[in-house]
This record gives structure tokens, C-alpha cells and sequence, in this order.
């Protein structure tokens, strides 16, 4: 047998529990046909017991709701010690789950799983004191028999529960890194910051911080690739004839805001200024909208360094992704949905998100998953996690040096504070108003829309009998579903692409907002100041190449950078 064949036979027939012995040439297949049998054995033996283990919880169903409204957990998840895995088996304690949609199943909350346990056995237990409730809403749980279910009351989402036993001293909580598809965006968003965001902006991405982890020094990343030619823009008369169809939501559509919005004087007046919006650019541009709320503060620091840096004008709106790196793989709908059936967690891939946001195409009509007329008034979010280390990873990402990052995001955290945003998520105050959401309200050129976005069910799918999106968009109506849109900064930087305005739940936040904005950016030019500091921080923030129209001076005090918002 060869020495290659014989090192192998050693290793797999240690792996396999079989001691090695030396085999003539001619017994070799023998061998090997029995030590395949042997390792086919052992592994059905160790899915019997896996399959055994899975089989203790009374409900295996699918849950049916989006996970929207999906319990949140806290980790602590830490690798035990060589000591305490050869310690003597603990006691078991019990752990109550949630089911996604997936199938899969995830952890309650410590407080929360406590809190069913001492409820167990019950037919019907109502209660509003859950962890990730924040809107007062009541929880009815049938915590006995064959299905245990909870059911929210005012969405009328059912979602199954199981009880399963682990070992008293494991915490099986989802770590805040672990991405289980339950998120919003913000959220998901977060945690990839959280995760990759130094990284980017040190223009590396994956292979810099794989390299990182190995202690080695990474190679300079390549350039940002140039998005290319872009589509020629749309004629007059295609222009004339979408202004004459109108505001995009109220095509074939009634003005019925519903009667949250209905009953509340700023939700009105903020939809009344959205479709004032959509009527006023309704021939150049599509709209959609983007939902979100405890990431806020994540999107307004990135909207402030980028004017700042790229004269973006953040006193209109927010910006969801400022960081190139992850564009370089993804710069546009056509090469994400290329690679889409390779995600198999979908739009909660971390590449997806990276590059990535959920919209619907409509302030008015239904949508499965985050209708605006229901979400934007207490928000489109969910999670424990906690935003302070995200923000300072992000800053970091900015170039903003590392002695100065806490100090800043203190002072970030307390600026949001006094003019109203929700910081909760920062080791910060709650708004006044307990309403943290947020609409970004996205106009991109008609002629990008099919570049940069594509029509979708839940969890990103191509939604193919409204594709082209273009089309969709520009008809006659009603018009309404879900899109992804990859937010490329090329595009969403610049105005004559883009155009974007925010409105806040909260109607102190939504006041103030222009305000805070100048303030903040005044906080980063102390920071970002200097000349040879703004193009390292635009050299990380575009992927290690500066972009041709870069100017190194202050880029908030130039003229155009200062249009007042007569829109919000």
C-alpha cells in the first residue's frame, strides 16, 4: 500500500475507532469496504440519537406568521473549558423555544423562558410582560397539551412553542453575531456591522479579516470596480407620461391611510408629505420605502460623515449603507440575483444585507411584510442587541481614530438624546413618545430602477410576474409588494440619481431631525478635520481608491450641500 494511502487508511480508521493495522494490496478493497461500512454505522447511529433528541418537543408544525414579531434572546454563549467538559454531567433545566419560519427553532430570553416555566400546564395565560415587547401588546399562550402556541393580539400571529431540556449550566441563547433570519434590516444590518464593518473600511472585506484571525498582514484590497456604463435616461414624453399617471401609491388607489394614521395629526401629515413627494418627482423618478427604527442612529451617522466627506445631504435624509467594500462582489440587482440561489437563509445573508434593503412599492397598498400604514408608527424592529459596540465599530470603520471612538459615541449617544431620537439600543433614552420607526422614502431614476432593484416575495424571492420592476412601477396601477434594492453609495450619494427623505414616528425627532444633523456633523469635524484625515477616511469608506471628484476640503460647507429641506 503507499505510504499517502497508508497515512489515510491511519487517520480515517483512528477517526473511525478502528485500531491501524497494516493490509496487504491484495485485502486493500476488503478493508476499505469495511470501513466504510463501519463509519456508515456510526453515523446512523448518531442520527438516531439526534433525530431521538429532536423528537421530545410536542410540536414540529411550521410556524405561519412572519418573523416580524419574533421573541428575542440574550446571549452570554461562552466555550466551556477542557476542565468543565470533563466535568460530571450537569442537571437539566428546562428552556422554552420559538419556531421560525424556517422550521428552525430558536430560544426565548432567560426572563422570558422563566416566566412560561412557571406558567406551564396552563390552557390559556395572557400577559404584556415579555422582554421584547415594547408597545404594550398582549400575549396569549396555550401552554398545554400536544401544541403550545403563542398568539399576538393585536396582529393575530400565531407562532408554535416547544419545552426542551439542556444542561443547567449551558445558556443555548442566540449570540447577537448569529443571524437567525428573525431580523428587520436595521437589525440585521447591525449585526453585520457589528461583525465586518472595521474590515471594509480598511477596504479587505472577508479575505482582511480572515487574514486578521490568522495573524497575518492581509493584501491591499483591490479598487472598488466602477459601476460602468449607467442606462441612458428616459425621454420627454415617457417622462410626461408618468407625471401625468401621478403620485406612484395613489395610482388606481383610494387615499385610505388606515386608521392608525387616521387617528394620529403627525402620521397624517407625514403620508400627506410623502405623496406630495411621489406627485411632485413622479416623472423622473420610481418610489419606494424603507422601513426601520432602533438602527436609526446607525443610518444618521453614516448620512453625517458622508456630508462630511461626499457633500451628501444628510439634512433630507438618512443613509442606509455608506461602506464600498461589500459592492465590489455585488454592485447591482442583475449580480446579486445571480448568486441568490446560493443563499440559503436568502435576503438574511450576510452578503445580501450587506449590499441590500428591504422596500415596499407602496405608502398605501397591502404588503406581507411591512405595510407602512401599519408599522410606521411603532416601528419595524426587534432584537436585544446592543447598538453602543456597533456604533464604535463603525465609527471605527470611518477612520475616526481609535482613542477618540467612545468618547464620540458617548457624545453621539447624548446629542440623540436631547433632540429626540430613540437610543435605547445605545445604553441610551427611549423616546418620549414610545415611537421609535422611521419611513425612508426612496426615489431612484426610472432608467435604474431595473439595475438596482428587483420585485420580490418574503425573504427576497424574484417575484417574476412583476418583473421587469420598471414596468411595474411605471403602470397605471394599483401598484403594490415588496422590492429589494441594492443601495450602491455611488448612486444613493448622488442627487441626480437618488433623491431620499425621512420621517420619524416621532414627531419630536421628526422636528429636530435637520437640526441634529448639523449638530452632529459638527461633532465629526473636530474629528474628521484635517485634510490628510478625511481622504483616509474616504480611501477606507470606497475600498482602498478614492473616487475622481473627491475634494479633501470640509465638504459640508459647500453651497450645495446646505438645500433646505422644504419637504419633511
Amino acid at each position: 500500500m503507499p505510504k499517502s494511502r497508508r497515512a489515510l487508511t491511519k487517520a480515517l480508521l483512528q477517526l473511525s475507532g478502528v485500531g491501524f493495522f497494516v493490509l496487504r494490496q491484495s485485502a486493500e478493497s476488503v478493508w476499505v469496504s469495511c470501513l466504510l461500512q463501519r463509519i456508515e454505522q456510526r453515523d446512523r447511529q448518531s442520527t438516531m440519537a439526534r433525530t431521538k433528541r429532536a423528537a421530545r418537543p410536542a410540536d414540529s408544525e411550521s410556524a405561519t406568521e412572519e418573523e416580524d414579531d419574533a421573541p428575542t434572546t440574550r446571549s452570554s454563549k461562552r466555550k466551556p473549558t477542557k476542565r468543565a467538559r470533563a466535568a460530571k454531567p450537569s442537571k437539566k433545566k428546562p428552556q422554552w423555544e420559538w419556531q421560525q419560519y424556517s422550521g428552525g427553532w430558536q430560544p426565548f430570553a432567560a426572563d422570558d423562558s422563566k416566566l412560561l416555566e412557571e406558567h406551564r400546564g396552563e390552557s390559556k395565560f395572557e400577559t404584556t410582560g415579555l422582554s421584547f415587547n415594547r408597545n404594550g401588546t398582549k400575549y396569549l399562550f396555550v401552554l398545554s397539551g400536544s401544541k403550545m402556541t403563542q398568539l399576538n393580539t393585536s396582529t393575530r400571529k400565531v407562532r408554535n412553542l416547544r419545552r426542551v431540556l439542556i444542561d443547567a449550566g449551558d445558556d443555548d441563547t442566540a449570540s447577537d453575531d448569529d443571524d437567525d433570519g428573525s431580523d428587520d434590516d436595521g437589525i440585521g444590518y447591525a449585526k453585520l456591522v457589528k461583525k465586518s464593518s472595521v474590515s471594509w473600511g480598511k477596504g479587505g472585506g472577508a479575505a482582511a479579516s480572515a487574514a486578521g484571525k490568522r495573524g497575518k498582514k492581509a493584501a491591499a484590497a483591490p479598487a472598488i470596480k466602477p459601476l460602468g456604463k449607467l442606462p441612458a435616461p428616459l425621454s420627454v414624453a415617457d417622462i410626461k407620461k408618468q407625471a401625468a399617471l401621478g403620485a406612484q401609491s395613489r395610482r388606481s388607489q383610494k387615499a385610505d391611510y388606515g386608521p392608525a394614521i387616521k387617528a394620529d395629526p403627525h402620521g397624517t401629515y407625514c403620508f400627506d408629505r410623502m405623496l406630495e413627494n411621489e406627485a411632485r418627482l413622479s416623472g423622473e423618478f420610481a418610489c419606494v420605502y424603507h422601513s426601520y427604527s432602533f438602527a436609526a442612529l446607525l443610518y444618521e451617522v453614516q448620512a453625517a460623515v458622508a456630508a462630511v466627506l461626499f457633500r451628501f445631504k444628510s439634512n433630507f435624509a438618512s443613509l442606509p449603507r455608506l461602506l464600498k467594500t461589500p459592492y465590489n462582489d455585488i454592485p447591482d440587482a442583475p449580480e446579486l440575483l445571480k448568486i441568490f440561489p446560493k443563499f440559503p437563509d436568502r435576503d438574511h445573508n450576510s452578503k445580501f444585507r450587506a449590499v441590500a434593503i428591504s422596500v415596499t412599492t407602496s405608502l398605501l397598498g397591502p404588503d406581507m411584510e411591512a405595510p407602512p400604514k401599519q408599522v410606521f408608527l411603532m416601528g419595524y424592529s426587534c432584537s436585544d442587541l446592543s447598538f453602543r459596540k456597533v456604533l464604535e465599530d463603525l465609527l471605527e470603520s470611518c477612520h475616526v481614530p481609535k482613542a477618540k471612538v467612545s468618547s464620540l459615541a458617548t457624545q453621539i449617544v447624548k446629542l440623540s438624546e436631547k433632540h429626540g431620537l430613540d437610543v435605547s439600543q445605545f445604553k441610551g433614552k427611549r423616546c418620549a413618545s414610545g415611537r421609535p420607526g422611521h419611513l425612508l422614502q426612496i426615489f431612484l431614476k426610472r432608467e435604474l430602477v431595473d439595475r438596482f432593484a428587483y420585485a420580490s416575495l418574503p425573504y427576497g424571492v424574484v417575484e417574476k410576474k412583476r418583473q421587469p420592476l420598471s414596468a411595474t412601477l411605471g403602470s397605471a396601477g394599483p401598484i403594490h409588494g415588496q422590492a429589494r434594492v441594492v443601495t450602491h453609495p455611488s448612486i444613493f450619494l448622488q442627487a441626480r440619481h437618488c433623491r431620499m427623505f425621512v420621517y420619524s414616528a416621532d414627531p419630536t425627532f421628526h422636528g429636530n431631525r435637520e437640526k441634529f444633523q448639523k449638530e452632529l456633523t459638527q461633532l465629526l469635524k473636530p474629528i474628521l478635520g484635517a485634510p490628510e484625515t478625511r481622504v483616509k477616511a474616504a480611501t477606507g469608506i470606497h475600498g482602498g481608491a478614492l473616487p475622481s471628484w473627491f475634494k479633501a476640503d470640509d465638504q459640508s460647507n459647500h453651497s450645495a450641500a446646505k438645500v433646505t429641506n422644504h419637504y419633511k
